[in-house]
């Protein structure tokens, strides 16, 4: 791997071309600007935010689970940035950069994971996109409604990092590091949820795609495996690749078989259940007037939700505002209040 040792320095984003933020020299970071690397500020401000604190209590895949060592949606990012700091070491390419799209890639995801996206999408008749949704936090919601005030190339790159089931294509016009995050969210989660399917037997070993035990004997092994894997073939195209070796073909039947035999196949009945009665006081209680309820349920937490849900099933309360007094949209409903948010609009046409 030493060969590989800084094999696209040439072309890692150089901060002094960033597009800048949205409000330069507006907030406390601003005297500090030219003598720290903005995108260090950038990934502090993610690290910081409730946004990100959020995701501890978020599904990865398996919701309300009991044992500790299932990913939750902070673990899972923890993990990507892991990737992709790796990545971005041996390439030479922007580190901080990496890292700060990778802390923010998923503050916009909903409770219960992909599947608060799809339920918001339908009660609103308006696509719900996490990556969409995590940009709009980042700009019109944390801070009281003031933004976290992000480098463009770290929203830019937040927006680019999802591809849901589809083919990992890459714009070779955006920064590689665009793409080290993409790659990084796409190896951790892959590998991470056939882990974490075993542990809870939704995944039998003996099903698994013989593809998986060639890319390595445990999940460390498969995740370096593609790392390096992917670093040889960047070194020989000159840009940050994955998809022309062996184990790149590999990793893709893997994550296909992902989402034809687990994904698609888990039990969603009781969470949509619950999704159902929160949206329906988010959208009838007085006390969230003027407020989007899809936006109030996509910033709420599984662990929320379901202390909702324990009191409308088991003890037959109706929900009420107390009972969620300390929840987190609690702090943050006046700051939307009245405020025209668009959930799938990212906002990003400030840009010079």
């Amino acid at each position: 791997m030493k060969k590989f040792k800084n094999c696209l320095r040439d072309k890692a984003f150089n901060p002094e071309n960033s597009q800048g933020r949205r409000n330069d020299g507006k907030d406390e970071d601003s005297p500090y600007f030219n003598c720290v690397d903005p995108f260090i500020l950038s990934r502090d401000k993610v690290l910081n935010s409730k946004a990100r604190r959020r995701l501890n209590e978020k599904t990865q895949v398996l919701c309300d689970p009991r044992n500790p060592h299932i990913r939750t949606r902070s673990r899972h990012t923890m993990e990507v940035v892991s990737i992709a700091t790796k990545i971005a070491d041996i390439t030479g390419l922007n580190i901080p950069l990496c890292e700060a799209i990778a802390e923010a890639h998923d503050i916009g995801h909903t409770p219960f994971g992909h599947l608060g996206e799809e339920f918001i999408s339908k009660v609103s008749g308006k696509k719900f996109s996490h990556e969409v949704f995590g940009i709009v936090i980042a700009q019109h919601i944390e801070r009281k409604g003031e933004g976290l005030n992000l480098n463009f190339e770290v929203l830019e790159g937040v927006l680019n990092h999802s591809r849901g089931g589809k083919a990992l294509l890459i714009n070779p016009e955006s920064p590689l590091e665009y793409a080290v995050a993409m790659f990084s969210d796409k190896i951790a989660y892959t590998f991470s949820d056939i882990n974490d399917g075993l542990r809870y037997g939704h995944i039998e070993e003996a099903a698994l795609p013989r593809e998986v035990n060639y890319l390595g004997k445990n999940q460390r092994e498969r995740i370096l495996h593609c790392i390096f894997t992917l670093v040889r073939e960047s070194s020989e195209k000159g840009i940050i690749s994955f998809s022309e070796s062996e184990a790149a073909e590999k990793f893709g039947k893997i994550r296909d078989w992902m989402y034809e035999n687990y994904y698609s196949q888990l039990d969603w009945r009781i969470q949509k259940m619950i999704l159902e009665r929160v949206f329906e006081f988010l959208q009838r209680d007085h006390s969230f007037r003027e407020c989007d309820p899809s936006i109030l349920l996509a910033l709420m937490t599984d662990t929320e939700i379901n202390q909702m849900a324990k009191n409308i099933y088991l003890h037959g309360k109706k929900p009420r505002i107390e009972d969620i007094k300390n929840f987190g949209i609690t702090e943050i409903i006046p700051h939307i209040r009245e405020k025209n948010i668009d959930f799938a609009d990212p906002d990003l046409d400030w840009v010079k």
